[in-house]
């Protein structure tokens, strides 16, 4: 029988010594991994956007799917059954790919334009001229444009004021106006807070209504 020599002896215990620490390593790595996954807790079902979501839309099998979350990564009201929703009406915008909790939901018992309006909360219908038409669950200033002898009796140094500020719109539509013989006039339901629908309220009665598009981190009720 041959006898190897000491250098292949000493090469055959390195590859020994590697592949025991090698062997250690991965065990030990797929322990903490275990440990982590325990510590996350068990996978669970989530409810996630199919698409963007807007508000006022009644909620389909369509709209929605699932995917395995470990528990402890989720989202506080996160929903865990989808056919519990369906139906429902979307109260809040949701971005594809997020998880639906469940205050982006309006309550079962609510439907359509109903469904949007949270406790406290108004949705009202103006008539805006030469206005963008904004998308559902966008947030927009409205200005008023008063004759310049009544812009100090709404509060503003000049003829143009916001009357409400960051508000969220609810739906757009193009019926008539309301009879001032203004052209190019679209209404815009909007969600505001009773003192802002009093001011709306005055702001159609005695102004030129328009809008103006702000960005979502101005929005009042996000």
């Amino acid at each position: 029988m041959a006898r190897r020599s000491p250098r292949a002896v000493a090469l055959w215990a390195a590859a020994a010594v590697v592949a025991v620490v090698t062997a250690a390593v991965v065990a030990g790595d797929l322990a903490a991994l275990h440990r982590r996954a325990a510590d996350l807790g068990p996978e669970v079902e989530v409810v996630v956007a199919r698409r963007d979501l807007r508000v006022g839309t009644v909620l389909r099998a369509a709209d929605l799917w699932t995917r395995a979350v470990r528990r402890s990564q989720l989202p506080d009201g996160a929903v865990v059954d989808r056919s519990g929703v369906i139906g429902r009406v979307v109260a809040r915008p949701v971005l594809e790919g997020t998880y639906l909790v469940r205050r982006n939901v309006a309550p079962r018992r609510r439907t359509g334009l109903d469904g949007v309006v949270p406790r406290g909360m108004r949705a009202m219908r103006v008539v805006v001229t030469d206005a963008l038409q904004p998308r559902p669950g966008a947030a927009v200033d409205v200005l008023a444009s008063y004759d310049p002898a009544s812009a100090a009796d709404a509060g503003g140094d000049g003829a143009t004021v916001v009357v409400a500020a960051g508000v969220t719109v609810v739906s757009t539509d193009r019926r008539a106006g309301t009879g001032t013989g203004r052209t190019g006039t679209a209404g815009v339901t909007l969600l505001v807070d009773p003192d802002q629908a009093t001011a709306l309220a005055d702001a159609q009665a005695n102004a030129v209504v328009t809008i103006a598009l702000v960005p979502p981190e101005d929005a009042a009720h996000p």
